[in-house]
């Protein structure tokens, strides 16, 4: 039973007996109120068209938002877009090739290496597949204060020899 039965409001679908608790779902259209199960457009068969059903298609491309107008049809716009020549897709592509020699090998996904900065296909990507020249420059890590120190046990220790 609700504590404040003055405030509610009935759900404004015919034959809906839903009321609402102090939180009704206001239509853009038609500025109507309704419950959670007729809130939507199609539920409660808005005479007028939604407003706020926009949505910007991404190009398959060059992974662009592309603008779409209302009342244009979205997979026009985005085949105009790609026959227009598709401008970022060229530049997108390029950025992604290996530059090992020999290798004519192109990522989706950028892969760079952490020591060059040079980027690479999957094949090249770790510094010993593409014979990384930071790598010959990198000084062996150094060793861990539990290994000195048994280092330094071992050259202490007196030999047991016979």
């Amino acid at each position: 039973k609700m504590e404040f039965p003055d405030l509610a409001v009935p759900c404004s679908y015919r034959g809906c007996t839903e009321k609402n608790d102090f939180l009704p779902f206001t239509c853009t259209g038609c500025s109507k109120k309704f419950c959670l199960e007729h809130h939507r457009h199609e539920k409660h068969e808005c005479p007028v068209p939604p407003r706020d059903d926009r949505y910007a298609p991404v190009c398959p491309l060059c992974m662009q938002a592309i603008s779409v107008l209302p009342g244009r049809d979205p997979n026009a716009i985005v085949d105009e877009h790609i026959r227009a020549g598709c401008p970022t897709a060229a530049v997108r592509t390029r950025g992604n090739a290996c530059t090992f020699a020999g290798c004519r090998a192109k990522e989706f996904v950028p892969v760079s290496c952490k020591l060059c900065k040079k980027s690479f296909c999957l094949k090249h990507r770790f510094e010993t597949d593409h014979a990384c020249p930071s790598l010959a420059k990198k000084a062996p890590p150094p060793a861990s204060m539990a290994a000195s120190a048994a280092a330094a046990r071992a050259a202490a220790a007196p030999s047991a020899a016979p």
